[in-house]
């Protein structure tokens, strides 16, 4: 009991008959909790226990928290609570209408349908851990933020024809405010495209599925890794079964400035492309638990800056030279027409800057040369060589676009 602290909860639990209170249903007075259940809600709340829940929901974070009471549905008392009148002034409209987060997580759920649409202004949904195989259409008139679906049934053709991939010329509000999607431990086969349309979307987990490939049209058009993602700094795909990244690495080097956490370990990958070694902004990348064979376990367990320069090591001049001048050329400001001899000056001006950083190159590039320089003078002069060259390709771009 000292240190099972569910098994000390049993014990307490069984010291004296069951506390009143809106938090405490049956099915917690064993201590157990399930994922799944007999198919029928355990023990519905009374309607003094529903209007507790619900109320208690209304002040500090907004949050309904129904987590664990091996529900299958929304209990008729809940729902009639959430449908009622609100006789708060301030927000008018229903109950339901002023909650901002649920948590119905570790339940038996099969959809979503009846809460979302009792609860219309949630911010932050998680639906974890229950036996949800499709997300309903209200979904998409909601302004989610967080949209939390771990261990569910969801398939890829089912995300797929949902309102959080149907992005189309007029986005939802929900395409419009998701910025966090975690779908581990789901039933996805390949990658639907249309999450690379959602605009502020940061973190993307798609951890512990079934995904072999991100090639683009294996499914008619939907699926694969697209250009896009413009503001995902969080990527995990580890443990799927992916063999084939196809044009991840390019587009993620192209249209992802701000990445800062990739994973793609555990998967089935047999060459590990360099091209990834030009994300430089990458604060975390683990690529381990692939069958490769081309880098040494021991590099993969380095931090990130060690394993990107590795990776970049392994580039030709001419292709990683390519791939920096597309990341200098993605975050170059829009030019503006109206100022002809200001572009003047400053094209002059680039054109100065550049030869001035071919002479630096040059110069660099017969010091390191000497076969007397000590190993860290040498790792230093390397380090001074690739921020020049970096500089000059994004140097020449701006130029080009003047």
């Amino acid at each position: 009991l000292l240190t099972d602290t569910a098994a000390l909860k049993v014990f307490l639990r069984k010291r004296g008959a069951a506390p009143s209170g809106p938090e405490y249903l049956a099915g917690e007075e064993d201590g157990t909790t399930t994922n799944g259940g007999s198919g029928a809600n355990a023990s519905l709340p009374t309607n003094s226990q529903a209007s507790s829940i619900v109320k208690s929901a209304l002040v500090g974070t907004f949050t309904l928290n129904l987590r664990g009471k091996r529900l299958d549905t929304l209990p008729e008392e809940i729902k009639n609570e959430l449908n009622s009148n609100s006789t708060n002034g301030d927000h008018g409209g229903t109950v339901g209408g002023r909650i901002k987060k649920l948590d119905v997580s570790k339940n038996s759920l099969k959809d979503l349908e009846g809460w979302l649409s009792a609860m219309p202004a949630l911010m932050a949904v998680d639906a974890s851990q229950n036996q949800i195989q499709s997300l309903p259409s209200c979904i998409g008139d909601i302004r989610l933020v967080e949209l939390r679906m771990a261990r569910n049934g969801l398939s890829s053709m089912a995300l797929s024809s949902s309102p959080v991939c149907c992005v189309g010329s007029q986005p939802t509000p929900l395409a419009n405010s998701l910025t966090y999607i975690d779908l581990s431990g789901n039933h996805l086969e390949w990658l639907p495209s249309g999450l690379a349309k959602l605009p502020l979307l940061s973190t993307l987990i798609l951890t512990n599925n079934k995904m072999t490939t991100l090639s683009i049209g294996t499914q008619g058009g939907v699926s694969g890794w697209r250009e896009g993602f413009k503001s995902l700094e969080t990527l995990n795909l580890s443990s799927n079964k992916i063999s084939d990244l196809a044009d991840m690495p390019r587009f993620l080097v192209e249209y992802c400035p701000l990445l800062r956490n990739l994973s793609l370990a555990n998967n089935e990958l047999s060459v590990i492309p360099p091209a990834l070694g030009v994300l430089r902004s990458l604060a975390s990348i683990d690529l381990r638990g692939n069958p490769q064979r081309g880098i040494r376990p021991g590099i993969l367990d380095r931090n990130a800056t060690e394993i990107l320069s590795y990776l970049r090591g392994r580039m030709n001049e001419e292709e990683l030279r390519g791939l920096e001048a597309k990341v200098a050329g993605a975050s170059l400001p829009a030019k503006d027409p109206s100022s002809s001899a200001e572009d003047n000056t400053a094209a002059a001006e680039g054109e100065k800057r550049v030869e001035e950083l071919k002479k630096s190159i040059e110069e660099v590039t017969m010091q390191l040369n000497n076969v007397h320089l000590t190993e860290a003078k040498k790792y230093a002069m390397k380090k001074t060589l690739r921020m020049h060259k970096a500089a000059l390709i994004k140097e020449e771009r701006r130029n080009r676009g003047r």
